[in-house]
């Protein structure tokens, strides 16, 4: 193998992922991890994760996990205090190595907490760190782009402390592709899995949504026990851009999970008092390819038998209702509904937790992007 292909492939295999999801949700997204990698991955920070593994691990994770948000390739790790810092940085990368010749770049930057000075400025001064470097070792000027880049260099600065990658997913995971219809109040895909994993939902286990809205809950309890990768999204991946990867065994890899998908029959149903978010919930179904495997009906969730095995709830939080009491009175009918059930396990999600008339057995806090809220599991 000529030297060049051989560092390639070496590089390919010693990794360090840095991964992004929900805020709240970083344990249950390290046993997703964990599942489809073999190895568990260290949570870094509210919403961070991070992993060695290998370019496998690349594709797997944006193909297959229903809980990340974003996959970076990291190449560096440190603290600086300065933007001149900052640059130096990013100017010891060997980006060489990493962009073609003939690729454009773009940097995405983003701040947590206070700096003096802004976002852009980062992104600005690393992207100069690249054009320096690669100049320098290359005698080449790339292109920026940031429109339509081959590469994208994500950094983060979190206080002091500067992440810098590649990043392999492009848009956000929890956009599937599969949302036609678009709910007033939409719950993130990626949230709606955690909250079934966190329900411990068996494949076999009956199954309802009492709010179900657009259907994401329900649309993504089928994908989980179906086994469906994102296909939806597979070609608009970034990993695929990268030439130090190898492409071709990670199409294999690919064509791999689609093989491992199993249809079977679910009991899974979702229900919502609004005729229009119930239409729009089997559109999004069958837009994701599940077509007729929920039930969606028509009715009221404080007036439902709850014989299911697991009830699964993200709760109408008032925000766009009006006053509390008019939200109290609607979980007050439905608790009382809910607590005459034989449900094993109750998962409800909420922003309003105080409002509930019930104690849960335990509680998670979560950050629904900007928005603070609870999941409140029940145990019968």
């Amino acid at each position: 193998m000529p030297r060049v292909l051989e560092a390639k492939a070496a590089m390919a295999e010693r990794l360090e992922l840095f991964m992004t999801t929900e805020r709240g949700f970083e344990a249950v997204a390290a046993d997703e991890v964990e599942e489809l990698t073999g190895r568990k991955p260290e949570a870094v920070g509210e919403g961070r994760l991070l992993l060695k593994g290998s370019a496998k691990d690349v594709l797997l994770l944006n193909y297959c996990s229903n809980t990340l948000h974003r996959v970076v390739l990291l190449l560096l790790r440190e603290e600086v205090e300065t933007l001149e810092e900052v640059y130096s940085s990013a100017l010891s990368v060997p980006f060489e190595e990493l962009i073609a010749p003939e690729q454009s770049f773009a940097v995405r930057a983003e701040r947590i907490g206070e700096h003096e000075f802004t976002s852009p400025e980062i992104a600005a001064r690393i992207g100069q760190a690249v054009i320096d470097r690669y100049r320098r070792e290359r005698g080449h000027r790339l292109r920026v782009n940031l429109k339509e880049p081959g590469v994208v260099i994500r950094a983060e600065l979190s206080g002091r402390l500067l992440w810098l990658g590649v990043d392999t997913t492009g848009r956000s995971l929890h956009r599937r592709g599969y949302r036609a219809y678009l709910h007033p109040a939409p719950l993130k895909p990626t949230a709606a899995h955690a909250l079934l994993r966190l329900a411990e939902w068996r494949h076999s286990e009956a199954l309802i949504d009492p709010f179900c809205g657009s259907g994401t809950v329900c649309i993504e309890a089928v994908r989980w026990a179906w086994r469906m990768p994102n296909m939806l999204r597979k070609s608009s991946f970034l990993l695929w851009r990268l030439r130090f990867l190898p492409v071709e065994q990670l199409s294999r890899v690919a064509e791999e999970a689609e093989a491992g998908m199993r249809r079977r029959e679910l009991k899974v149903r979702g229900c919502d008092i609004s005729p229009k978010h119930l239409q729009g919930a089997r559109v999004n179904a069958r837009c994701a390819g599940i077509a007729g495997a929920v039930e969606f009906f028509t009715g009221d969730a404080r007036e439902l038998r709850y014989s299911e095995d697991v009830v699964i709830a993200n709760l109408p939080y008032g925000l766009r209702m009006g006053s509390p009491r008019k939200v109290a009175k609607l979980y007050a009918g439905f608790e009382r509904a809910l607590a005459s059930g034989s449900w094993r396990t109750a998962v409800l999600l909420t922003a309003r937790p105080e409002l509930y008339p019930a104690e849960p057995d335990e509680m998670l806090r979560v950050t629904l992007g900007t928005l603070p809220a609870k999941v409140m599991v029940f145990r019968n």
